[in-house]
């Protein structure tokens, strides 16, 4: 087969300075606040914290590299007083000690010149202990199998937290060792980067003394404590154990099975064993919601973590798998080797994604987890990031390029997004399909041996797999890490077996979008044609030559590239015929594609209900969920229009026969992914107003109330959630007793999420109240004002409580949230004078960091307006089918 216009890549010379616009780490280059005059390179750090007070005191003392002589030390420090300071055992008086709290700084003036060579800092100073997922935060919770109400004290520090706790160089450049002693009750157990080394009683507890940590970022600092439960065991050499609070360690088993598995698969990987002497995994009550890559300590919110065999979810096991593959990738990318500045946070997220899914996906095969990455991973729930929200984002005028510019704290904190992590993800995924698995790998295994210890820009990412693969890895790259976007590639077929191929910048609500182009490694195969084939499209247009008339014509493989296609109508009639033969990656990744082209009213919504209609009458998981979500995106767009009778009866023609094979009740050895289906199914057809399916779950609901395992852990979310959203105040107070009662952070979370779906207005509005209570962990708490607005249809209930109670719910928040809080909430509306809302509250009320973030809901808005309006006459003309 011969290609025309297709770069001849093998021929050219392996670039020596990777991307564009950007070079090799160089310390003294590298962006941020803090001079780099004088490096520290050693801290002992001495915490006392005194939680009846929510309140800690601290010492430390920093060995400091003077690299030129200065006249003043700069160093961060944020909500800290430090009380006094010396240098080199020399006292300062307290005049010279000027913070400046909105610079986030703290300089220390000297008397005389500090001359080149080491130097000590000595510190003391106080803090607080937060109540959310900042610094050093007290997170309250009941322990299990009593009433006893207990706290565990545990860190946040990403991305520029730790000087919340001790002043520090808080930036990710500023490499160094640390070694931090705790004081705390003599009941307590402490945990930090390293193992305890040394502990001995003290007036009011005990004082425990952790042994040093290799060079690293301040940010990857961790302590915990409190009444923990510890298992453990031994994997690779290491050390490694869960820890939960009492009563719930062995709920840490899975985890701990997890762990020794993942760890080995890095091990040989990476090439670089994993350096410290032990790995705990540790979970969290509260505090914050998601998972922290600690060296040595990784955190996690409980539900990320801990697996109970009787009342946990396939869903959960798979998660947690995932959960724990991602964070401990991070403890080479990321944590062995760092970013060297927040625009460079990609180079963390995204490839810690991408190795996370790769690596749950060769060690469970059965789960179907790059399918999963596809579609959001919990339908049910309506949770997850995926691909297609990352790429539906990065269509839109306020998307940035992977590699965005960095500023300040607060810009750094809003770069944790769906561009970072998920298309990220996409693009390494994209590039190792390209270069090869074992190739790709060996540039990795370069990367690390070359920067371990040290940080990293994405030049020199590419300049490993470059010298791996002699491939130009950069000028490739550069396209898809320095603009923003994505491509869309058109085919056309002409006479003589000629394709053309025509690439342009794809967008959904973004009319004129700049000209742009991608070197675009593309793949494809011809129906009936063994060996799959690829190009680079380097230019607007590529042909490939001798297709065969009459054969289909896939590009995309498995859809593991992080582009569009549109094909011509004689192209897209021979896909449809051969449908049946077609995998389902390839058949998701049509589906994905022509929702995304109706979605930028390339096409009408007819070509997608046709493709739906012509899929095989099958249960692949990612197939239907991909369906269910564009289903559910058009019924919560049309809440209160008369069209919405019709796209839920036409859903339900479409979804019921699906559901009647699978059934209510699991199977004897059948598949994870049908039992993962089974739910989504309920899930979606109780909201689609399938009465059998409501009266189902209502039954079923009734006898759980009698006994709780009568309802399998798979289908409880579902039912629970279908049960809420039809509820009247009698029921809704029985899953609120229930979620009061539980003391499993999972258990809660299902109960909670159903009072968030009643349509009833007033149970609704209880459901709000909550948000504002101690009744669910701050990080939980929080996002139940959003859940109410979407799940139970009523937005502006949910805003009008917002505003009213903004300044305690951006109290619940952590830093990553903060600045996207109160934009989120105007997500769910498609009235486009909201946007003039949005605006003049933000205007009024929001920080300069939160532009962003309101410029992206003020697009959502005004594009769910348009489709809203383009839409309902197309779907007007719908008409259910018989599928059966």
């Amino acid at each position: 087969m011969r290609l025309c216009n297709v770069l001849l890549i093998a021929s050219l010379v392996v670039m020596t300075s990777a991307a564009r616009g950007e070079k090799p780490f160089d310390f003294a280059n590298t962006p941020g606040k803090l001079p780099k005059d004088v490096v520290p390179t050693d801290y002992a750090i001495r915490i006392v914290p005194d939680v009846a007070k929510m309140r800690f005191a601290g010492t430390e003392s920093i060995r400091l590299d003077v690299k030129n002589d200065v006249r003043e030390l700069v160093f961060n420090a944020l909500e800290i007083d430090i009380t006094s300071a010396a240098v080199d055992d020399n006292p300062l008086p307290r005049a010279s000690i000027r913070p400046d709290a909105a610079q986030e700084l703290v300089r220390l003036e000297l008397p005389t010149d500090l001359e080149t060579g080491p130097h000590t800092l000595t510190l003391n100073f106080s803090g607080k202990i937060n109540k959310q997922g900042q610094g050093l935060f007290a997170a309250p919770y009941q322990e299990q199998g009593t009433n006893a109400k207990k706290t565990v004290l545990g860190t946040q520090f990403e991305a520029t937290d730790a000087r919340r706790m001790f002043p520090c160089w808080d930036e990710p450049s500023f490499r160094s060792r640390f070694q931090l002693t705790a004081v705390i009750p003599e009941k307590w157990t402490a945990i930090s980067n390293m193992p305890a080394e040394a502990e001995q009683k003290v007036p009011g507890g005990k004082e425990v003394r952790f042994g040093v940590t290799p060079l690293m970022s301040s940010y990857l600092n961790v302590f915990v404590a409190g009444e923990l439960d510890i298992i453990e065991g031994d994997a690779e050499g290491a050390k490694i154990r869960v820890i939960a609070t009492k009563g719930k360690g062995e709920m840490g088993r899975y985890a701990l099975e997890a762990t020794a598995q993942i760890l080995k698969y890095y091990n040989d990987y990476f090439g670089v064993p994993y350096p410290l002497p032990k790995l705990d995994q540790i979970a969290l009550p509260g505090g914050f919601g998601g998972a922290m890559e600690n060296w040595g300590g990784i955190t996690y919110f409980e539900t990320g973590l801990l697996f109970d065999p009787k009342n946990s979810s396939a869903t959960t096991k798979q998660n947690i798998f995932e959960v724990i593959a991602h964070e401990m990738a991070h403890q080479w990318f990321g944590d062995l080797v760092t970013m060297a500045w927040w625009d460079n946070l990609w180079l963390n997220e995204g490839f810690a994604s991408w190795m996370g899914t790769k690596c749950t996906a060769r060690l469970n095969p059965q789960w179907e987890v790059w399918l999963r990455r596809t579609v959001p991973r919990d339908p049910a729930r309506r949770t997850g990031i995926s691909k297609e929200q990352a790429m539906e984002g990065d269509a839109r005028s306020t998307t940035h390029p992977i590699q965005q510019p960095i500023n300040n704290e607060a810009e750094a904190n809003s770069a944790f997004d769906d561009i970072t992590y998920r298309k990220g993800q996409s693009f390494i995924r994209m590039m190792e399909s390209f270069l090869g698995e074992e190739t790709f790998r060996d540039g990795i295994r370069r990367y690390m041996q070359v920067h371990k210890y040290s940080n990293a820009t994405t030049a020199d990412l590419w300049n490993s797999l470059a010298e791996a693969s002699g491939k130009p890895v950069g000028e490739i790259a550069a396209g898809w890490t320095e603009q923003p976007g994505f491509p869309l590639i058109t085919v056309k077929r002409e006479t003589g077996g000629k394709v053309v191929l025509t690439q342009e910048r794809f967008s959904i609500h973004f009319p004129d979008p700049p000209t742009q182009t991608w070197k675009i490694p593309v793949t494809y195969y011809v129906d009936a044609q063994s060996a799959p084939a690829s190009l680079v499209m380097s230019e607007a247009t590529a042909a490939i030559d001798e297709i065969p008339a009459d054969r289909a014509l896939k590009l995309n493989i498995n859809g593991a590239g992080n582009y569009r296609v549109a094909y011509d109508e004689s192209s897209w009639k021979m896909l449809l015929a051969v449908l049946p033969g077609m995998n389902t990656a390839d058949r998701v990744n049509l589906l994905s594609d022509t929702w995304a082209l109706v979605q930028a009213n390339r096409a009408p919504l007819s070509l997608y209900t046709d493709l739906i209609e012509r899929m095989p009458g099958n249960t692949d998981l990612a197939e239907r969920q991909q369906i269910i979500n564009a289903f559910d995106y058009l019924d919560a767009l049309l809440a209160g229009a008369p069209e919405r009778v019709g796209l839920r009866n036409y859903a339900r023609s479409i979804l019921r026969p699906t559901f009647d094979r699978v059934g209510w009740e699991q199977k004897a050895d059948e598949p994870t992914t049908l039992s993962v289906l089974r739910a989504d199914l309920i899930a979606s057809l109780g909201t689609f107003d399938d009465a059998e399916v409501i009266a189902g779950c209502r039954e079923r609901f009734a006898r759980f109330l009698k006994d709780p395992q009568s309802l399998a852990p798979d289908l409880r979310p579902a039912v629970l959630n279908v049960v809420g959203r039809y509820a009247d105040e009698k029921t809704w107070n029985l899953l609120h007793d229930l979620g009061l009662k539980s003391a499993s952070s999972e258990e809660k979370q299902t109960f909670y999420d159903a009072l968030t779906r009643p349509l009833d207005p007033k149970l609704a509005a209880r459901a709000l109240q909550i948000a504002v209570t101690d009744e669910l962990p701050t990080s939980r708490a929080v996002y139940l004002v959003g859940k109410v607005g979407r799940f139970s249809e009523q937005p502006t209930l949910a805003w009008n409580f917002a505003k009213t109670n903004m300044k305690a719910l951006l109290a619940k928040s952590d830093a990553l949230g903060a600045n996207s809080y109160a934009s989120g909430l105007f997500t769910f509306f498609s009235d486009e004078s909201r946007v003039g809302e949005l605006r003049e509250y933000a205007t009024a009320n929001l920080p300069v960091g939160s532009k962003k973030h309101v410029d992206i809901a003020a697009d959502e808005v005004a594009f769910r307006a348009e489709f809203r309006a383009r839409v309902a006459s197309q779907i007007a003309a719908l008409q259910p089918k018989d599928l059966r």
